[in-house]
């Protein structure tokens, strides 16, 4: 009987998700690390990327995730990110909020250097792109 561990996402709105899941994979900047139940206890950042989840029911879906942390403790991993929503929930009204976000980021400006700031708006955009081209398949 295949084994169960918890999956926690908190975002700054508060618990985005919580659910018992079989699997769960994530882009780091050392590769893609798969997490099952009973993992090696971790902590880690995680890159803008897809996130893939295996459900109780075998389901494999996947979620977009922004940059954040993850920490893993064998029964449950808890993913710290600004930005997690599955992949078949991304509707307009979500691309809208995160379309805020990178305004308010991009707005802040005057708190770094002009290659940065022109760095981090062109970042900011191919990812408005990337959730475009998502939320129309």
């Amino acid at each position: 009987m295949p084994k169960f561990f918890k999956l926690k996402v908190n975002t700054p709105a508060g618990t985005f998700f919580e659910d018992d899941v079989l699997q769960v994979e994530l882009k780091t900047p050392n590769g893609i690390i798969g997490f099952l139940a009973d993992h090696q206890p971790s902590i880690g950042s995680i890159l803008p990327s897809l996130c893939y989840i295996r459900d109780v029911n075998g389901n494999r879906v996947q979620a977009l995730v922004n940059k954040g942390i993850y920490k893993m403790d064998g029964q449950q991993i808890n993913i710290i990110t600004d930005f997690f929503y599955l992949t078949d929930q991304i509707n307009p009204s979500i691309l809208e909020i995160r379309k805020q976000q990178i305004e308010q980021v991009v707005s802040n400006k005057n708190t770094i250097n002009t290659k940065a700031y022109e760095n981090i708006q062109r970042k900011l955009l191919v990812e408005l792109e990337q959730l475009s081209k998502l939320s129309k398949k």
